[in-house]
């Protein structure tokens, strides 16, 4: 049947299977004001995203109808290790145990966006950062 032949070729899966994560994604103005307040920290050569914050990954969003809606997050302290830069946020539940959004990472040393999560060492901003974004769903097509 056509079903079988999807599902063989992975075109037919179930909403569990397509969610790459779920995210706050920053509007273009909040992410020019995240860079612009930590881009100093930010070594030369290594990658910006500054795109989003991560809710949950792998699996639906458990209240779909928050699907996009705004959100404010406050971002208060930057993290910094060898491998990724980081602001913590608040303002939206993550399944993080540090909700946060990866600003930066060291791509030619093998940094992925993955690392902000092993973060360890955060200090205080020194104004925090007021952020906007939508709720969004990312598919693994």
């Amino acid at each position: 049947t056509v079903k079988k032949i999807l599902e063989s070729k992975g075109g037919s899966k179930s909403p569990e299977q397509k969610v790459l994560y779920n995210g706050v994604m920053l509007d273009a103005s909040s992410k020019s004001k995240l860079l612009s307040a930590v881009g100093q920290y930010i070594p030369e050569g290594w990658k910006t995203f500054a795109h989003h914050m991560t809710i949950s990954f792998g699996k639906p969003l458990e209240n779909r109808g928050n699907i996009g809606s705004f959100v404010t997050l406050r971002a208060h302290e930057i993290g910094i290790s060898d491998m990724a830069i980081a602001v913590k946020v608040e303002g939206y539940p993550s399944d993080n145990k540090i909700p946060h959004i990866t600003v930066a990472v060291n791509v030619n040393d093998g940094g992925k966006p993955v690392m902000s999560n092993n973060i360890t060492e955060w200090k205080q901003l020194d104004e925090v950062i007021t952020l906007e974004g939508r709720v969004a769903e990312v598919l693994n097509l």
